[in-house]
């Protein structure tokens, strides 16, 4: 499903840069830029953020007694979309690639000191979101937004763990990789200021916070890990038996190109 998901987004992009392009290229009389009389236009930018994610998608995993020396801090992404506007309010349909702050060369310490692995961690998510937005202030050239938009987000979690000899004796568990996927809901509020950049082109300053909470997360392989054996379909383990669950949101702020037609 996430490959579907990933192709369909990628002609989404070539699609929307077509439309640009040629927008872009075609004749047409020279007109006054007003932005409240503006109502259709594509987009792109990205975002920064905080991560709620932490040590989760591993930290509780990694066997008895063992704790890492590493946590996902940041987020990362990118967003297109197509935002239909009015002076009462606009949509924006949109598409956006999070990733979190990816991690190499994690730490796997026992309690007595000594080194169980060394890992690489990875969590992304592609996110297809509807988002309303209300104007609070407006003039023809600027104006301030306030959004919510409601999502359905792809997340993958990929993870490799390489054993120490200390690590495979004492576990009995050999180098292993794991790679799982699941779907979710996702929503994000925010605080939009759009203004005038140059033509019928337009800089979005957005500052505001997503939510992308995953319950459980399933194994795409059958694999031998610290936290137990893990099969195709099934739900990946911390060391206590709960669900390995996270949230890939937080706290953000982007900056989006907006081009009207």
């Amino acid at each position: 499903m996430f490959n579907r998901m990933s192709r369909f987004a990628s002609f989404v992009v070539i699609l929307v840069v077509a439309v640009f392009m040629i927008s872009i290229g075609a004749k047409t009389e020279a007109r006054t830029f007003d932005l409240k009389s503006e109502t259709f236009a594509t987009y792109f930018g990205g975002s920064y953020g905080l991560s709620n994610l932490g040590d989760y998608a591993f930290g509780q995993s990694g066997g008895a007694l063992v704790s890492t020396d590493q946590a996902v801090r940041t987020n990362f992404s990118g967003e297109f979309g197509l935002a239909l506007t009015s002076n009462r309010g606009g949509i924006r349909l949109s598409g956006e690639y999070l990733i979190g702050k990816a991690l190499a060369g994690v730490i796997g310490t026992h309690s007595t000191g000594v080194a169980y692995y060394a890992m690489d961690s990875k969590t992304t998510a592609f996110v297809p979101m509807i988002s309303l937005e209300t104007p609070i202030l407006r003039s023809s050239e600027s104006r301030l937004l306030v959004g919510g938009g409601l999502g359905y987000a792809f997340v993958s979690l990929d993870q490799e763990y390489r054993m120490t000899t200390a690590g495979s004796t004492a576990t009995g568990v050999s180098d292993y990789i794991e790679k799982s996927s699941t779907q979710t809901l996702a929503w994000r509020v925010y605080l939009s200021a759009e203004t005038t950049f140059v033509d019928t082109t337009t800089l979005c300053f957005d500052a505001g916070y997503r939510s992308i909470r995953v319950g459980s997360i399933q194994s795409s392989k059958d694999v031998t890990t610290l936290s137990g054996t893990q099969t195709i379909g099934s739900d990946l383990k911390n060391m206590d038996g709960s669900n390995r669950s996270f949230d890939l949101g937080g706290a953000y702020v982007s900056l989006l190109f907006r081009f009207y037609m």
